[in-house]
């Protein structure tokens, strides 16, 4: 027997009344956790699931967590909510909270966080102090009234769509897939020349007027082949990649490139070379998602605390320069029928407030230091 292959707990967690959009969320979370194999299955799989968790905030959210204790008596049956519930039930918070997700779902497991009908005082329960080992997170935190105790303030954000169509960016994409060597001109006098199959790009201009003609919406263009004994090619540096990456964070500027909608399946198929690219915030947090996660661009923007701005000149570096794939809805309207403008919302940000840290009681465990996956979700939430 090879002691030296550990063995990894599997535990079938079913979400009977949760929607899509949190049943995405967990599942993007178990596919970053490896200490124990989480998996989702759906009441029609068959399988006996050990933890099931209950939507409190359905409307029969309780009715739906005494028919689930009835129903699967060997599970672990949790009520999932904003605000704990009015009996003792096995209790985890919203909104959940990467960093401490696992440790709850292990005590819940192992048959700790208990909440129990009227341990809190009236006036506390809409920010309770919970005591068990599922709700023991952070106990400061309390201090800050929660997500889902309150009505949040949300922040709104408007997208605008640009097509590369008539752009620098468009024809530099097209003429770098062909064969043939092309210098592309502007009022007759060229600004570049591009030699596809070195991937190299020679400038005829300033980089600052190549800025200034990937805003230019309407630009007129021509082409000119350029003959092979040109001695052109030995004086083109630039690789076409990282041109283009560069364009399309010119031309983006802060806009979704089409055909990419707020609803389009987004994935990254290789982690871009960040060290031969323009720089771009957030880009390694972004790539480190979309690496492992494919999530609609609404989903991206509420799960990660990063400027729309960022994330839509990513996506239209990485989708120009071929790493982004893109899956789009089954029901995707016509380009005409699109709307010119989208409002996408999330939470804000809390306003920390400074608080006195508590000292750790006797039935409280020394905080552990922090794995490798609350760390990469801690970068990733931008904390």
């Amino acid at each position: 027997m090879n002691h030296n292959i550990p063995t990894v707990k599997t535990v079938h967690v079913l979400l009977p009344n949760l929607d899509e959009r949190q049943f995405a969320i967990f599942r993007m979370a178990f596919k970053m956790h490896n200490t124990t194999n989480y998996q989702l299955i759906r009441e029609g799989d068959g399988i006996a699931p050990e933890l099931v968790l209950v939507d409190g905030d359905a409307g029969d959210g309780q009715e739906q967590w005494r028919s689930a204790k009835q129903k699967f008596a060997n599970a672990r049956v949790v009520y999932f909510a904003t605000k704990p519930p009015s009996f003792t039930a096995p209790y985890l918070a919203k909104p959940i909270k990467f960093d401490s997700l696992f440790a709850n779902l292990r005590n819940l497991l192992q048959g700790n966080g208990m909440w129990v009908a009227g341990m809190a005082e009236p006036a506390a329960t809409a920010n309770p102090v919970r005591h068990t080992a599922a709700g023991n997170e952070d106990k400061h935190r309390n201090d800050v009234p929660d997500a889902g105790h309150e009505h949040q303030r949300q922040e709104s954000v408007s997208i605008r769509s640009f097509s590369t169509d008539a752009t620098l960016l468009g024809l530099v994409r097209r003429l770098a897939a062909e064969n043939t060597d092309t210098a592309i001109m502007v009022d007759g006098k060229p600004v570049l020349v591009i030699f596809p199959a070195m991937e190299k790009i020679l400038l005829a201009a300033d980089p600052e007027r190549i800025e200034e003609l990937c805003l230019q919406p309407a630009l007129t263009l021509e082409t000119k082949a350029v003959p092979a004994n040109s001695g052109l090619h030995e004086k083109a540096k630039i690789k076409t990649m990282a041109f283009i990456w560069q364009l399309a964070i010119w031309t983006a500027q802060g806009r979704l490139i089409e055909p990419v909608t707020p609803d389009s399946v987004l994935k990254l198929k290789s982690w871009p070379n960040m060290t031969r690219m323009a720089f771009l915030p957030d880009a390694m947090r972004l790539s480190a998602f979309l690496i492992k996660t494919p999530v609609s661009l609404s989903m991206l923007y509420k799960l990660l605390s990063v400027d729309m701005k960022d994330i839509l000149n990513f996506i239209a570096a990485t989708y120009a320069t071929g790493y982004l794939q893109v899956e789009q809805p089954a029901f995707e309207p016509k380009k005409q029928q699109r709307e010119i403008e989208t409002v996408l919302s999330r939470a804000a940000p809390k306003v920390e407030t400074a608080t006195a840290t508590p000292a750790a009681s006797d039935d409280e465990p020394a905080k552990q230091p922090r794995g490798v996956l609350q760390r990469l979700m801690s970068r990733l939430r931008g904390k």
